[in-house]
């Protein structure tokens, strides 16, 4: 079935199950990793309520990052991830505040709903020409344009969370960053990892939950 649920990211002096709001989900933590400078990450199963995908920072389902940006001072992330299938990636910064971005998109489109997904459907009477492989990559690109709207692609996402990553303390490479956002590699929990040391993030070991 793959992985469903979050992956939350802070920099703090004390442990981030500690912090308010993810204390109160402590039963569902899952994997508890801490790195060098105070890094740490919080795998949780399921999401936290009313954290579905697409979320635009237009409403209160992201009052926990704003939250834990508060409450550290510091650059915070989160990943949300569907079946392991794919990711929405979130993030917030003191001074260059939001930014979003996706991974794996057209893989995740499926758990996305109808109004996302009706396009993709042929009708039973429609003639499917040769070039399949050409017709259904126009139609995912057709499903995926408005999710684009809400959440933008690499090309847009990259250079905000490169000024996410410099609030951090780092200086990742735009294009290596880009790369990583537009990657497809087979477990998305693993490409957000992947995002974490592009973005010069370091590696995080497991640790007992505080």
């Amino acid at each position: 079935m793959g992985f469903w649920g979050t992956l939350l990211v802070a920099r703090c002096d004390r442990p981030l199950t500690q912090l308010d709001g993810v204390r109160e989900l402590a039963d569902r933590i899952e994997w508890y990793g801490t790195g060098a400078d105070g890094w740490q990450l919080v795998q949780l199963d399921r999401a936290p309520v009313g954290w579905v995908p697409p979320m635009t920072g237009t409403d209160d389902r992201e009052q926990l990052l704003r939250s834990l940006l508060a409450q550290t001072g510091q650059p915070v992330l989160a990943g949300i991830v569907l079946a392991s299938d794919g990711a929405q990636v979130i993030g917030y910064s003191p001074r260059a505040g939001r930014w979003s971005g996706w991974l794996k998109l057209e893989v995740l489109l499926d758990y996305l709903g109808p109004q996302y997904t009706e396009c993709l459907e042929a009708d039973d009477d429609e003639d499917l020409p040769e070039d399949l492989d050409e017709y259904w990559r126009s139609r995912y690109e057709e499903a995926c344009r408005p999710l684009y709207a809400l959440v933008p692609p690499a090309s847009a996402a990259a250079p905000r969370a490169v000024a996410w990553a410099a609030e951090a303390g780092y200086a990742p490479s735009l294009a290596a960053v880009e790369a990583v956002l537009d990657g497809g590699e087979v477990f998305a929990e693993g490409q957000f990892l992947s995002l974490l040391s592009t973005l010069g993030l370091p590696a995080l070991s497991s640790a007992q939950p505080a």
